[in-house]
């Protein structure tokens, strides 16, 4: 279809599908063609006339005109292509943030269009959200003005649709006592306070079937609806308010003029900034938003890192973890020396087969949550518990010289002392007896297996440290000699010799019983009074759950 455009008088080949809005290109420029229903066409020089009037309009709140369709039936009119759509479209789109600078800036836009098009006699007469459209740089321009004898048969069309709603809420009351009634600036005053009503709600005016016009015609409460405690109330709501009310009086003479409204306007906006400023302003501050999200996010995110790794490290060394979390095969590593503790419990056979096993679980528990709190307090390292046995070791992953025979002899010695004050949950008069045993010597340590994957240790100082523990005695420490030696060489410990043992696999062996810390280490290390409360071991047992 070949389309004579009046500007110039150019001939552009344009789409041959046209509908009542659409987007097209010519000769590279993306243009808006908003089709005229009309069934015949004369090129008048009525038309003419008007066509050269709108051609020489040019105001940066006004849609560009182009030129135009005559082909029947693809009468058309071609105007500048505004990308972000109708003001209606952005008002109702929930996801673009408009605060009050925003609107102002719009309402203001559409008011300086219109003295701008007064100014050259042209009255709009179709004025409404649909057709004041928003460019790529936020700034509201109107369209669909003049051309009357251009567009007149498909205005005649609208105007006599009885289920043109639209059209009704905008139109002025005085249009329906008037035959054949011609726009004036009262009138398009009077379709700018609707466009004023929905730039305070965001919402449609469409009417309701059931929704009487003159319902409709009563302005709401603005004031509350537009007043509200958030940064994104209206500056001046109660003046506003009131500028809707005005524009929509029933009385013609007692409305504003667009210059006035543009004063108004201009007293009420505080930014006084371009739509282009305050989207910027609007993109730093959602940038600084996004930055304080992201934050909140690492944040959150390296919170639940450091639970993970306590759940790690708690089940495996730190530094055999981190290896096996890089993929880094774990290497057995072998330890010169180390000590290690065993203990069970005294009668845990007996105790469960009269017990449930929700009481057995729930009590043990309770026990083994007593020891973990105070072995914290201790450079050892927990391998792990099997039923009622519980096994700890000191040098192994860490090194600490022969420091490690002392570091569980402290331990061991308060963990019986713990024992004779725990009360089990469910026989609170029965005695809880454990019996625990210590060895030294070499280890090998490793990770055995990848599922569940558990931190063990291997060699001859293992089976030992068990034996120590199960000819061992209730609420006793069973040392070996390897054991003594070190202790002794340390000297901070009362050790008993029980003479000559029959150990299973061992042969004869001279164990000794670990009776406690001698009095001058004792009292060189007890706090005095003003600061006991301020010791980390007395702390332990006074948070110790199931201790009296």
């Amino acid at each position: 279809m070949v389309a004579e455009i009046l500007l110039y008088g150019d001939h552009f080949i344009l789409e041959p599908v046209l509908y009542d809005v659409d987007e097209c290109t010519v000769d590279g420029r993306t243009v808006a063609i908003k089709k005229i229903m009309n069934k015949t066409f004369t090129l008048t020089k009525a038309i003419r006339k008007e066509v050269k009037q709108v051609r020489e309009l040019d105001h940066p709140n006004l849609c560009k005109f182009i030129g135009g369709c005559t082909e029947v039936p693809n009468i058309a009119i071609v105007t500048e292509y505004c990308p972000k759509g109708s003001l209606n479209d952005v008002l109702l789109n929930e996801d673009i943030p408009l605060n009050w600078g925003f609107r102002l800036s719009f309402a203001t836009d559409v008011a300086q269009g219109m003295v701008y098009l007064y100014q050259h006699r042209i009255y709009h007469g179709r004025l409404k959200s649909n057709n004041c459209v928003i460019d790529d740089r936020w700034v509201c321009k109107i369209s669909d003005y003049g051309l009357q004898s251009y567009r007149k048969e498909d205005s005649l069309l609208d105007s006599r649709d009885p289920h043109n709603h639209l059209m009704q809420i905008y139109l002025a009351p005085e249009a329906y006592s008037v035959p054949n009634f011609e726009p004036t600036p009262a009138a398009d005053v009077y379709s700018y306070g609707i466009i004023l009503l929905e730039i305070a709600t965001r919402s449609d005016a469409t009417l309701r079937d059931d929704t009487h016009l003159e319902e409709y015609s009563l302005c709401p409460p603005l004031a509350e609806l537009v007043s509200n405690e958030s940064e994104n109330a209206c500056p001046c709501p109660i003046e506003y308010a009131e500028l809707i009310q005005t524009c929509r009086k029933s009385n013609p003479t007692h409305r504003p003029t667009f210059e006035q409204v543009k004063k108004l306007l201009y007293k009420m906006n505080p930014n006084k900034v371009s739509p282009v400023d305050m989207m910027m302003t609007l993109m730093e501050k959602y940038s600084k938003h996004l930055e304080v999200l992201v934050a909140e996010r690492t944040q959150d995110l390296t919170h639940e890192k450091q639970k993970t790794d306590r759940l790690l490290y708690s089940m495996l060394p730190k530094q055999v973890a981190d290896d096996l979390r890089q993929g880094k095969p774990s290497q057995a590593q072998s330890y010169m020396s180390s000590t290690i503790f065993f203990s069970d419990i005294v009668g845990f056979t007996h105790l469960s087969s009269t017990s449930t096993p929700y009481q057995v679980v729930d009590f043990l528990n309770k026990l083994y949550t007593t020891f973990d709190e105070i072995i914290d307090n201790y450079d050892v390292y927990k391998v792990e518990t099997i039923g009622d046995a519980y096994m700890v070791v000191s040098g192994v992953p860490r090194e600490n010289g022969i420091r490690h025979a002392s570091e569980i002899a402290s331990m061991a010695l308060d963990l019986i002392s713990v024992c004779k004050t725990f009360r089990i949950p469910h026989k609170p008069d029965t005695q809880l007896n454990i019996r625990a045993g210590i060895h030294s010597g070499p280890v090998v340590a490793g990770v055995v297996g990848t599922k569940m994957p558990r931190y063990c240790l291997f060699g001859d100082t293992v089976n030992t440290a068990s034996r120590m523990e199960s000819t061992s005695e209730a609420l006793k420490i069973q040392c070996s000699s390897n054991t003594y030696q070190l202790l002794e060489q340390i000297g901070e410990y009362i050790l008993v010799c029980r003479g000559n043992l029959q150990v299973k696999g061992k042969g004869d062996m001279i164990t000794y019983w670990l009776e406690g810390k001698k009095p001058s280490t004792v009292q060189k290390k007890t706090p005095s009074p003003s600061t006991a409360s301020q010791t980390p071991k007395q702390s332990v047992f006074s948070i110790i759950p199931g201790a009296v």
